[in-house]
């Protein structure tokens, strides 16, 4: 993955047609304006350009817009996007010279938002350099995933972790999770930044608030024409992983650390809209989710669409009583473009009579981005929450 923005992974993973009604586009409105000022003066020929995944930011082609020098230290750019949410960079044309900023993660995506008028400080330019942030806790294992009966999903990378060595005949509570490489060990994520699940739930486990938990987490596709996106969402290949991960995984999972106790599943962006689907469609097994940041309908320009709600609307909104559900989304960058499906989501479940607090949780972050920082930082709440009936 190195350093290719994570919100590219998601855009590229939707799916190409959507049956229903799509929300409208809005018109574009109040321009954005970006400001940047150097540590040093640029030279003469250099030129800076904002580069995102708005089509209108180049779709992170590394020369977006092109910047107007103002001064000797300062850039200054305006556009507009039909998209309210965005993330973007800084370049001097190319990847090998991305701008390291002095605010967040060195070389992070920007989080932004149509008709913002925001400014930001450059280091330096340089090609961008990984840093792990975050360590493994506890005891983590990595092994492969067993095979699939009916060939369909071939065996990839997946990680069981606990606080202590699993002892044989100990009641163990289970946490299923999508892109395990995420989860625990920074040196295998994407980005450099772990969900520190593990450092999580030790520390719940000290307090008494969940017993022992034991968290398989499978690796995502790396496979190519958006097989991720096709195995965690809506559709004919998500339906058929869908049927994998609970008829062939969970029983494989829950052979290893028998006798079980509860079992959850945890996921985010299309890992937030699998562990949704898994709700609705297995809910005799699962006791509940933690779904972040979820992908449930978004329109991702192009043609491209997540839709999560037109089936979920075939089988009658059902909702399954007696389990519960922790939602959260950021309002920055992408998680902004999410907000209006999830807000279909919860009027549905309100809708359907369930109650916000009791039967499910919900958590809007205004400041927060589409990104695993995010993610850890929400994770041992909505834990504790889905875990505490």
């Amino acid at each position: 993955m190195g350093t290719t923005p994570r919100i590219l992974i998601l855009l590229t993973a939707a799916v190409a047609a959507s049956c229903g009604i799509k929300p409208s586009i809005p018109a574009p409105s109040k321009p954005t304006r970006v400001t940047l000022t150097t540590a040093e003066a640029l030279d003469a020929r250099d030129t800076v350009w904002v580069t995102g995944y708005n089509p209108e930011l180049g779709g992170w082609n590394g020369r977006g817009i092109a910047m107007k020098r103002t001064d000797s230290h300062e850039w200054q750019a305006e556009f507009r996007t039909r998209d309210s949410a965005m993330a973007f960079k800084f370049t001097l044309g190319s990847w090998a010279k991305e701008a390291r900023l002095s605010v967040g993660r060195p070389f992070g995506d920007v989080a932004g938002y149509r008709g913002m008028d925001t400014a930001f400080h450059a280091l330096a330019f340089s090609a961008p350099q990984r840093t792990n942030d975050g360590q493994v806790t506890g005891v983590l294992k990595e092994l492969l995933t067993p095979p699939d009966p009916k060939g369909r999903f071939p065996q990839r990378p997946l990680w069981i972790w606990s606080s202590q060595p699993i002892v044989q005949g100990q009641k163990y509570d289970l946490l299923l999770m999508s892109d395990g490489q995420n989860c625990f060990d920074p040196a295998q994520t994407s980005f450099g930044v772990d969900w520190a699940v593990d450092e999580a739930l030790a520390q719940l486990e000290a307090e008494g608030a969940i017993p022992p938990t034991v968290v398989v987490g499978l690796q995502c596709s790396f496979e190519p024409d958006n097989q991720r996106r096709k195995e965690y969402g809506p559709g004919e290949v998500g339906d058929a992983y869908a049927e994998y991960l609970m008829h062939t995984v969970l029983p494989w999972a829950q052979a290893h650390i028998t006798p079980s106790g509860r079992t959850y599943f945890a996921g985010s962006s299309m890992g937030g809209i699998l562990g949704w689907r898994l709700m609705h469609t297995y809910p005799d097994l699962l006791d509940g989710i933690v779904s972040f940041s979820p992908a449930i309908y978004i329109e991702a320009g192009g043609g491209l669409v997540v839709d999560g709600l037109t089936p979920w609307k075939a089988k009658n909104y059902f909702w399954p009583q007696g389990k519960r559900a922790y939602f959260y989304n950021g309002g920055l960058g992408l998680d902004a473009a999410l907000q209006p499906g999830i807000d279909q989501m919860l009027d549905q479940l309100k809708a359907n009579g369930l109650q916000l607090g009791f039967d499910y949780q919900w958590k809007l972050d205004s400041k927060a981005n589409h990104d695993e920082y995010a993610w850890r930082l929400h994770f041992p709440e909505a834990y504790r929450w889905v875990t505490s009936h």
